[in-house]
């Protein structure tokens, strides 16, 4: 983690490293969990873990043996809910959309190579996926993340594609699939994944901007029980009808082309 520029402060670096590992955790580390996650040596971690103690944004779970969250880590991401106008907008929306798909359905923000859920609404369904705020997932590996990098321009796109493949590669992941997957939502603006991210698990999305913030509307699916033929046909449609009266309610201009029909999307299948 150490930089040539000057101006980068690594110590702090280092103490959000922490707290970003246990956030994807989503679970209690010890010291040594959280060495092997940040690569940090042991003894950094545990200055870095009782600093945050003192701070109040970690406490020690004695029954696990292991550093957890605190609540004030929500003061921090609170702000940056509270600023985002698109929120406001899309929350009946994604409300709408769940309820006449009975799938979970989230409002995703890109977050560097990640992508993060800023809204879930629950899936009545009992096989819908279920999925938290403020979850993460990486870029290359879901369906909002890929309709993320097709909304974007080209030149970003190129760049930003080229980090998450190595990301991905890195991690033994599949390129090829995550490039097949992206050439496929450029052409039709709307992305289809499945069994990428985890085994049993997909998704449709289609990706937009919003004021400067790329964003994306998501519907996470199981694929043992949704067809990949209901992904392109139902719920596709739905959710580009989702989309379509998001910006039709604010006057704005969908910044990805999309597909007028789900036969449309059929044939390039």
């Amino acid at each position: 983690m150490e930089r040539e520029d000057r101006q980068f402060v690594d110590a702090f670096a280092r103490g959000l490293a922490i707290l970003e590992a246990l956030s994807r955790a989503q679970r209690p580390l010890s010291n040594g969990e959280l060495a092997r996650a940040t690569g940090l040596p042991p003894s950094t971690v545990s200055r870095l873990t009782h600093t945050a103690m003192e701070l109040g944004y970690l406490r020690f779970s004695q029954s696990k043996r292991a550093y957890e969250l605190t609540p004030k880590n929500l003061t921090l991401g609170y702000p940056v809910l509270a600023g985002m106008t698109m929120l406001d907008r899309a929350k009946p929306l994604l409300k709408q959309l769940s309820e006449r798909t009975g799938e979970t359905v989230g409002l995703v923000i890109r977050d560097g190579l990640h992508v993060t859920f800023v809204e879930v609404v629950q899936g009545s369904e009992l096989v819908a996926v279920r999925l938290a705020t403020g979850g993460r997932l990486p870029i290359a590996v879901s369906a909002a993340g890929i309709a993320i990098l097709a909304a974007m321009p080209e030149r970003d796109r190129r760049l930003l594609a080229a980090r998450a493949s190595a990301h991905l590669a890195k991690r033994g992941g599949n390129v090829e699939a995550f490039k097949v997957g992206l050439t496929e939502a450029c052409e039709l603006g709307i992305s289809f994944i499945r069994d990428a991210w985890r085994r049993g698990i997909g998704g449709v999305a289609i990706g937009f901007e919003d004021d400067g913030d790329m964003a994306a509307i998501t519907i996470p699916v199981a694929t043992g029980s949704v067809s990949e033929a209901d992904m392109r046909g139902r719920l596709a449609d739905a959710l580009q009808e989702t989309v379509a009266a998001l910006w039709g309610a604010t006057g704005g201009a969908h910044t990805v082309q999309t597909a007028t029909s789900s036969e449309a999307r059929r044939r390039n299948h």
